[in-house]
């Protein structure tokens, strides 16, 4: 993969940006160049690192430029050589994806030439003859894509260490409380003020002085009349096609498998598309509780494929958490991204680029928290409201934690505050205990806030698991998953691919109604496909996750660190609520996110 950067109107001298570009040096360590261009009077600076995967010459090198545009690219166009067959310019001089597309933009124009992309990506295009400068991150947010525009001067980067300490000069109180409640930072957000993420499917046009954002792509809304077995039929005919897509590369490929349905999918049928044995590779934890790697290793041995495990503990916690803050470079609260550093640390010993499972659980409805959201839903409507009010104040004043977090749902019913608490670290009606309420106030406008408040995002529709699908694709997916998967995986220059977010397949999985998804249970769909190429028991078992064991290292091994960061913090929070979190997590009850977001804080 590569990195991307650019800077306009800038003080900064032409070795600070070397130094900026430098310092993303891991996401493509096989070249590293700054160029200066003229913009509207002004310098504009593109800076580029990059990961040889396709054309490894150096005349495939970035930035890369004809007689209109000049372009900075990261991320891969798996059907660029189609692209290529139907352009007028013939004379290509390499045989990357990044020219092809280049002059792609120079025939088709912005729009027309992404419409024709199968693949990842986050792109600085500067048009030399409109004086135009466009940034476009791909369909789903994939790859990452930050951008600042202050006292004239705009920047871009791949990641936030790219930009200038005068350009993070303000920390964003808003993205705080999200990332509390959440453990991640949502949106367009990022935890300084002043600076953005593109958002997905989205592009932004700089003419020197303003910016302007367009959405070229979003989820379909409307659904097909299609028959269950044709659904089954065609969902494989585009993950297969996808997967063919993501072999493209002039470097060896391998694959992520945890054992469970996507991955074990994913593998199998890369396996069958491959004329070699694939690597695969695995991380399991040295707690037994929570180690599932001899499903891996079943499911490795069924579809034979060389396969790899790791093991992860308590000791990798403490050599990789100044890693983990380099790479993430902002407050970031999925503890599993740490296993997956390691993983991709020794993925990387071995291959290039290793696919990856994601995306199935939202496009295919796997997680538990849409059903028992939906059943939840169900039942408390049918309860009088004085009777909630009741069962409310009862079960604010009980002793039992579980009771005491239905009694502001029970009395506020509504659809999220239910799915809050199966969604987040700290409920969003606890939020007053964290922080003061001027404080809140100050950053959303208003004290009592609904967990839709804090993603800033509203339902649409009738179809509440649809509903939470989709939520779940345009937030948790692009902020969490792929925001640990990219940055992980970058960390050692490794590139993953996410098969299953191919678009096609996005497309088709969205406009499919949830009756039909769930004919045959949760996630029926590709667990039927995965029936046909993995018996059924190796598969068939309860879904968990791939879950940490924090609560049990918040009670031996992180409890002193835990504590000493609490102590440590500023006035924005209530110390003595967070003291007393730890204390009872002590005693048995179970804070461990809230924890692990509070160690996470810069």
């Amino acid at each position: 993969m590569c990195s991307t950067l650019g800077y306009f109107n800038t003080k900064l001298p032409f070795d600070e940006i070397v130094k900026l570009n430098l310092s993303m040096k891991h996401r493509g360590a096989d070249d590293s160049t700054v160029k200066e261009y003229t913009f509207k009077g002004k310098k504009l600076y593109f800076g580029h690192n990059r990961l040889s995967i396709q054309d490894l010459a150096t005349h495939a090198n970035q930035p890369m430029e004809n007689e209109k545009f000049v372009i900075v690219f990261n991320g891969e166009i798996y059907n660029h050589l189609e692209i290529r067959r139907d352009l007028k310019y013939q004379n290509f001089k390499t045989s990357s994806d990044t020219e092809t597309i280049l002059w792609a933009f120079t025939q088709f124009g912005i729009e027309e030439t992404i419409s024709k992309f199968i693949g990842m990506f986050a792109i600085g295009l500067f048009d030399k003859i409109e004086n135009k400068l466009y940034l476009i991150r791909d369909r789903v947010g994939i790859k990452p894509l930050y951008y600042t525009f202050q006292n004239d001067e705009f920047a871009f980067s791949s990641e936030l260490k790219g930009f200038a300490e005068h350009l993070k000069s303000e920390l964003s109180n808003k993205s705080l409380i999200q990332f509390m409640t959440l453990g991640y930072i949502p949106k367009n957000n990022s935890y300084y003020k002043n600076i953005f993420k593109l958002d997905a499917g989205h592009y932004l046009t700089f003419d020197g002085q303003n910016t302007d954002i367009t959405k070229y792509w979003d989820l379909p809304t409307k659904k097909i009349d299609i028959s269950y077995q044709d659904a089954v039929i065609e969902t494989e005919r585009l993950i297969r096609s996808s997967i063919k897509y993501r072999l493209l590369a002039d470097v060896e490929i391998g694959s992520f498998l945890s054992g469970g349905v996507d991955s074990s999918l994913v593998s199998s049928i890369m396996q069958e598309e491959s004329t070699k044995r694939i690597k695969t590779f695995s991380i399991g934890f040295e707690d037994r509780e929570y180690d599932e790697s001899i499903y891996a290793k079943e499911v490795a041995k069924y579809i034979n494929s060389e396969h790899y495990e790791y093991k992860f503990g308590v000791n990798d916690v403490f050599n990789l958490l100044n890693i983990f803050d380099n790479h993430y470079d902002e407050p970031f609260g999925d503890a599993s991204s740490l296993p997956m550093m390691l993983l991709s640390q020794k993925t990387k010993e071995q291959v290039s680029v290793a696919l990856s499972g994601d995306g199935g659980d939202e496009l295919f409805l796997g997680y538990d928290r849409y059903f028992l959201t939906n059943n939840y839903f169900n039942k408390f409507q049918k309860i009088p409201k004085i009777l909630r009010e009741i069962g409310s104040f009862v079960a604010r004043n009980s002793n039992q934690d579980k009771l005491q977090k239905l009694s502001y749902p029970l009395k506020m019913l509504t659809q999220e505050n239910l799915y809050s608490l199966l969604y987040t670290s700290i409920k969003p009606w606890e939020l007053q205990n964290l922080f003061d309420k001027e404080f809140i106030k100050d950053s959303f406008g208003k004290v009592d806030l609904s967990l839709l408040d804090i993603l800033e995002y509203s339902f649409d529709g009738n179809d509440l698991i649809d509903s939470l699908s989709r939520l779940d694709f345009k937030r948790y997916l692009v902020d969490d998953i792929m925001t640990k998967v990219d940055r992980a995986s970058m960390a050692y220059t490794l590139e993953a691919r996410v098969p299953l977010l191919d678009h096609r397949l996005l497309e088709f999985a969205y406009s499919l109604p949830t009756n039909l998804k769930l004919q045959n249970g949760a996630k029926s769909i590709l667990k039927d496909i995965l029936y046909t190429k993995v018996p059924k028991e190796l598969i068939d078992r309860p879904k968990r996750g791939f879950s940490v064991p924090l609560k049990h290292w918040f009670r031996k091994e992180l409890k002193d660190v835990a504590y000493e960061k609490i102590q440590s913090l500023d006035d924005r929070f209530n110390k003595k609520y967070l003291i007393k979190i730890f204390e009872e997590h002590q005693k048995g009850k179970n804070f461990e996110y809230v924890l692990w977001n509070i160690l996470r804080l810069k």
